[in-house]
């Protein structure tokens, strides 16, 4: 990234699936050909506090899974600005190889694929953007992870933090109540891409949240189920 900017992230989850791993993420299942075996597909979108991220595809069956893509590349991904138009997209000013491509991943197995954020957006301007991350693997070129990513200038860095708690409910669309470890009852501020997170999600259920405080207020930037 540029002297004097600085990424700080928040993330976001749209589509009312469960949450399987430590950020957004989401599953597909596949049937190929006449074979009765599935696949299960997980996909998770990680940043880290400098701004660098990953995207991760998991097996989550018990077999075999084999990932096909037409080319060399392997993840597309775009950044949206608030009006939701593209003002970047990765593959734009690059050239893949054109032959067929395939990964093998073994049951539980994780293929990490760096996104190299700092370099690749060097050039955008500040702002709020969001980020738009997917595998090019047949099956998997739908199956999109968002997450709100800002571009700042000033100074310093927001600090992911992460906390285990039990939902107890929603105060209203912008906050909830949760009971901590320690049977302490707190109420955290949603950002605005954590909300739709919470509306499906039953009281009780035993969460982990990942936050940032700003102003003394925990303001939460997703979820997932705890194992």
């Amino acid at each position: 990234m540029r002297s004097g900017k600085r990424i700080s992230w928040f993330l976001l989850f749209a589509i009312p699936l469960f949450i399987l791993a430590s950020c957004g993420s989401s599953t597909t299942e596949s049937t190929k050909g006449s074979e009765v075996t599935e696949e299960h597909l997980s996909t998770r979108l990680d940043l880290t506090g400098d701004g660098e991220g990953s995207f991760t595809i998991k097996n989550e069956s018990s077999k075999e899974a084999v990932l096909e893509m037409s080319s060399g590349q392997q993840i597309e991904f775009q950044l949206l600005n608030k009006a939701n138009a593209v003002i970047y997209t990765y593959s734009a000013n690059k050239l893949f190889i054109q032959e067929m491509q395939e990964k093998k991943l073994q049951s539980g197995e994780e293929w990490t694929i760096p996104l190299n954020l700092e370099e690749e957006l060097a050039g955008v301007p500040p702002g709020s953007y969001t980020l738009v991350v997917w595998s090019t693997a047949e099956g998997l070129n739908e199956q999109k992870e968002k997450m709100a990513y800002e571009i700042l200038t000033s100074p310093g860095k927001l600090v992911v933090q992460t906390q285990e708690v039990t939902f107890t409910g929603l105060v209203d669309s912008h906050s909830i109540e949760v009971k901590n470890l320690d049977g302490g009852t707190e109420v955290m501020q949603l950002s605005e891409v954590a909300m739709p997170l919470f509306e499906n999600l039953e009281d009780g259920t035993q969460i982990i949240i990942e936050y940032v405080e700003e102003s003394g207020q925990k303001v939460v930037q997703t979820m997932y189920l705890a194992e």
